[in-house]
């Protein structure tokens, strides 16, 4: 498992009351006969050799027909990326939860107009410290489209699509790497930060996106980390590959469903 920064552990952003639950959590997983995880093997080989009652049954997706979310997706995003050109689109979504600063939000616009190539951004209504998003006033985004709500699994898997700027949660993280999409790591809180060092560190399919010394991932750093990602044919490869790997493992041999079938065995 990589090593992670102790300023990076999962409960740096909230009170003593989560650490506490957390403590709990692993002391009511000593009652449990097995954990059913939301992942694979070849992902995490280091994390299920931990224990043998981990059992791997993932990635779960959930269908086209089926919606995680109450919010109403902008299926129009899909038209527009059917006129663009294969493997330019760079979608950046920050999922459900992410709440950005207005200073970060104002450099992470001009860093898309800096970058003058076509783009998916998905921007929450009042996402933005409670208040509603202030665009720069130099803001063009002439070669993107802002949404409110997207559909991720259909735009991931588009050829149009180049890249994901994403908050590498963890449903997101599983999402790109189905759909062999190399990633820009913009991590936020809990788990995010683990999971862009697999992204970066171990799995090789993706860059991170630094911070300067006032806290900011500015425009410049968007754009320099952007155009090392889009030459970067071995990132490329990999994501193609990684993406097979996981296919085979749901796949109806594969081990994944192997695992479902043995646990329904035993739960009968």
């Amino acid at each position: 498992m990589p090593m992670i920064d102790r300023h990076n552990f999962p409960w740096r952003d909230f009170n003593e009351t989560f650490f506490d639950h957390l403590v709990q959590e692993m002391k009511t997983s000593t009652l449990g006969e097995w954990w059913l995880c939301n992942c694979s093997y070849d992902l995490e080989p280091g994390a299920f050799s931990i224990s043998p009652k981990f059992l791997s049954i993932g990635p779960l997706m959930e269908s086209d027909d089926n919606k995680s979310s109450f919010w109403e997706e902008d299926t129009t995003c899909l038209d527009w990326l059917d006129q663009q050109s294969s493997q330019s689109v760079i979608y950046v979504s920050f999922g459900s939860l992410t709440v950005m600063n207005p200073n970060q939000f104002k450099e992470l616009a001009q860093g898309l107009d800096l970058l003058d190539k076509p783009f998916i951004w998905v921007v929450r209504p009042n996402g933005n410290k409670g208040n509603v998003n202030v665009y720069p006033h130099d803001f063009h985004g002439s070669k993107g489209k802002i949404v409110c709500w997207a559909p991720q699994k259909k735009i991931l898997n588009h050829p149009a699509l180049a890249c994901f700027i994403s908050h590498c949660g963890w449903n997101s993280t599983l999402e790109g790497i189905c759909a062999g999409v190399p990633f820009l790591c913009w991590p936020c809180t809990t788990d995010q930060y683990l999971n862009k060092l697999y992204i970066c560190n171990v799995w090789k399919i993706g860059l991170e996106l630094d911070k300067d010394e006032n806290g900011i991932i500015s425009r410049r750093e968007i754009k320099k980390k952007m155009n090392q990602l889009l030459i970067d044919e071995d990132i490329k490869a990999r994501c193609l590959k990684l993406k097979e790997t996981i296919i085979n493992n749901i796949a109806e041999d594969g081990q994944s469903m192997k695992n479902v079938k043995f646990f329904m065995d035993w739960a009968k």
